[in-house]
């Protein structure tokens, strides 16, 4: 009969726990299931430090081999890994199942896992059956929870690369809480600290520190326990009698039993004999599952023992737990703690050099470049580095080489970086591009060429070729060819004005062109210019200010007109042409 209803239990109800309920509301029932069991037996894998979350659905029978199935109640669970928690959905009345009003039920595992590795986790049932009565046992599920990535689950740090040096914070991950637990770290620079949250770190110096964090989840146990008294409900039995006028003939044989929350016996010490004091030092009583109880009796051989008086306690800490009452007796329980579980993590933090710095750059040419014109930057001592070039904050595309043709305004640097990814600057090199002068003109008026610019220096040129002396805005010509004019501002850039074909005139060609009378000028519309028999069959033409010719003609009469009716008001010349020439400036209002 007892294999049949282990069976049952076995197969019938199995879910987790840790020290309380009220931590995972919430879980759902699968409410296709019908045939007696838990599903999943096997529960999802977690991960170390990594939320979790699991439902567990149990349908219950409803008898077995005759006997009624009043109803299922967990007892207590344990094995599961820290930071797990569980809640069932009848939380309320102890996880305490009827199958005869429903025959399903769920249960809710969640958490942060702490711990790796498989769990095995054991589960104390107990199963009211009609006629039999209560009939406790046993089960096991099962879950695995795989170490975090990267094999560092006991504490995160940043940054976990720096150049140089490096300022890092450190956070502990791992916390047992309700249970105490203790962090003793050694950052590898001569520091340690045993908080949670340690003060940030400095790592001065380029190199690999190793870190270490022990991480410890402590439990309470009791070590000692002192009896200073205790009341007369041991006198009078048979071990202890007590005469008339004599009163107890004897002391009682005290000892202890330590309960916890679920009235399981902790605890049961040794028997002092013949005394109504004494104590038990050095023991090892580990706490679990609270609050808790502890009893002082008179063991007596014969008669049933006596009980002294029974005391709850809860534990917050290591220290002395106080116990009196219950007609005289009084003790205390001394606390201290033990080590549950332990975790060991390592892992380093790494200060990579800099690249040493490059050489200045070196300016091949002026540091000041005309618009239009480009100078070669370039840099030593880059080593095995990459360099990129920069002008003021902006990264020049496809700029990695040891030299570089620039033509913008601008503050250019180098940076080197090394195969760790640390940086170094160069100094930066100031790059003024100059605006280029405007481009002259010229007026010719007989032999005499006039440049209008504001610019301070000036050269002429005859046939492409630079004229020596002519560095004045007035050059007197003294053969026929092709003129330009070239200035040069402050900043040394030139401009060139536009190449022209100059007649040298003759003198008497040049008295006959110096007799021309233009009228009236200015004037709105006709110009009407009058010449002597020289310069009949001459040509003319008209260009504006900008020597774009708009009008030509032909000298058929000593007195010629020409109309500019169809054009803007403004300045205009009128240029005679023969051997010689000479130009003549009109304005049109």
């Amino acid at each position: 009969m007892k294999k049949i209803i282990l069976k049952i239990v076995l197969i019938g109800l199995v879910f987790l726990h840790t020290k309380s309920f009220s931590q995972c509301p919430g879980c759902n029932i699968d409410t296709t299931l019908t045939t007696p069991g838990i599903y999943p037996t096997t529960l999802a894998t977690g991960t170390q430090t990594v939320p979790y979350s699991d439902d567990v659905t149990f349908v219950m029978f409803l008898d077995t081999s005759g006997f009624a199935v009043n109803y299922f109640k967990i007892l207590s669970v344990s094995g599961l890994p820290f930071g797990l928690h569980w809640e069932c959905n009848n939380s309320a009345v102890g996880c305490q199942y009827d199958p005869n009003v429903n025959i399903r039920g769920c249960v809710r595992i969640c958490g942060t896992p702490i711990q790796t590795g498989f769990f095995t986790i054991d589960v104390n049932l107990v199963v009211n059956l009609a006629t039999v009565g209560n009939v406790n046992s046993t089960a096991q599920i099962f879950v695995q929870i795989d170490p975090v990535a990267g094999g560092n689950s006991g504490f995160t740090f940043s940054p976990s690369i720096s150049c140089d040096s490096a300022l890092v914070d450190f956070d502990a991950l791992i916390d047992g809480s309700p249970n105490p637990t203790t962090y003793s770290w050694n950052f590898g620079n001569g520091n340690v600290s045993n908080l949670q949250h340690p003060p940030s770190q400095l790592y001065a110096t380029p190199g690999d520190y190793v870190v270490s964090l022990q991480t410890d989840i402590l439990g309470y146990k009791v070590t000692d326990v002192n009896l200073f008294g205790v009341n007369n409900n041991w006198c009078g039995d048979v071990e202890e009698p007590s005469l008339p006028f004599i009163g107890c003939t004897s002391s009682p044989d005290p000892f202890f039993e330590i309960y916890n929350s679920l009235s399981t016996n902790l605890y049961t010490s040794s028997t002092l004999s013949g005394t109504t004091s004494g104590a038990w030092n050095s023991l090892s009583v580990n706490l679990t599952d609270p609050p808790y109880s502890i009893t002082i009796w008179d063991e007596d051989a014969i008669s049933a023992n006596d009980n002294l008086g029974s005391f709850p306690f809860s534990v917050s800490g290591p220290g002395t737990i106080p116990f009196s009452g219950a007609g005289g007796t009084s003790g205390n329980l001394v606390i201290s703690t033990y080590v549950i579980q332990t975790f060991l993590n390592y892992d380093t933090v790494h200060v990579y050099a800099s690249p040493a710095a490059p050489s200045s750059i070196v300016v091949s040419g002026n540091d000041t470049i005309c618009s239009g014109d480009s100078v070669l930057l370039s840099i030593s001592g880059t080593g095995t580095n990459t360099i990129q070039w920069f002008n003021d904050s902006t990264a020049i595309v496809s700029s990695d080489t040891t030299s570089i043709l620039v033509y913008q305004n601008g503050n250019y640097w180098v940076q080197l970086t090394n195969e760790n990814g640390c940086t170094t600057n160069s100094n930066q090199q100031a790059i003024f591009v100059a605006p280029n002068p405007l481009n002259p003109t010229f007026l010719i008026t007989s032999n005499t060429l006039t440049c209008f610019s504001s610019e301070p220096h000036y050269q002429w040129y005859l046939n492409g070729n630079a004229i020596p002396g002519a560095d004045s805005s007035v050059y007197q010509i003294a053969a026929t060819g092709y003129y330009s004019v070239v200035t040069t501002n402050a900043f040394g850039c030139s401009s060139s004005s536009i190449v022209v074909l100059v007649t040298y005139i003759g003198i008497d060609e040049l008295d006959a062109l110096n007799h021309i009378v233009v009228f009236p000028n200015p004037s709105a519309d006709v110009f009407n210019f009058n010449a002597d028999q020289r310069v009949i069959g001459m040509n003319y033409s008209i260009s504006d200010n900008l020597g774009r010719i708009i009008k030509t003609g032909k000298i058929e009469e000593n007195e010629t007109k020409i109309s500019l009716a169809e054009f803007d008001p403004g300045i205009y010349f009128l240029n005679i042409s023969g051997q010689s020439s000479k130009i003549f400036k009109l304005i049109k209002n």
